[in-house]
């Protein structure tokens, strides 16, 4: 069953559809910056497909992490020419940017992207099979998108923070 606000978002036919949850207005994220010994950056902005598999809001109820987040939200598209890294194994690591080597035959070694780097040349990254990259994006959780220029953000106005 859908809600009525979600009744009034329809998007372009052909363009997926994110949700973000904890806030139900978008404002501008922080840029991104590296985060030392993690595999996640500062800043971004931070959602999962809307009718997507092992997404964030599955994975709050299945942790009761912060539940009473998932009752604010918005949805929002990418513009078309968004530079899109999709990530959905390992072997897709190997020639990205790192801030330290990675050593892939270590079963529990953690793969810390260099996000600084990869926002130069991506504009957002998009795990969409966690299960094959749990370990090596230990602390991602979810299949999940991190938007990392906010131009490419495709979202009604109503969702639109103005001070």
């Amino acid at each position: 069953m859908t809600t009525e606000r979600e009744e009034q978002i329809k998007t372009s036919e052909g363009k997926t559809t994110y949700i973000h949850y904890g806030s139900d207005w978008f404002y501008t994220p922080n840029p991104i910056r590296n985060r030392g010994y993690f595999t996640k950056p500062y800043g971004g902005l931070w959602a999962s497909r809307k009718d997507g598999d092992l997404t964030w809001k599955s994975w709050c109820k299945c942790e009761e992490f912060r539940l009473d987040d998932l009752n604010y939200s918005f949805t929002f598209t990418l513009k078309d020419g968004a530079r899109m890294l999709e990530l959905s194994h390992e072997d897709q690591l190997e020639n990205l940017p790192k801030l330290e080597p990675y050593n892939k035959r270590d079963q529990y070694s953690e793969c810390r992207l260099d996000f600084e780097k990869l926002a130069e040349e991506y504009d957002a990254i998009e795990v969409t099979d966690i299960s094959r990259l749990y370990w090596p994006l230990y602390g991602w959780d979810c299949n999940s998108i991190l938007v990392m220029n906010p131009k490419i953000i495709d979202i009604p106005d109503e969702f639109i923070w103005r001070n």
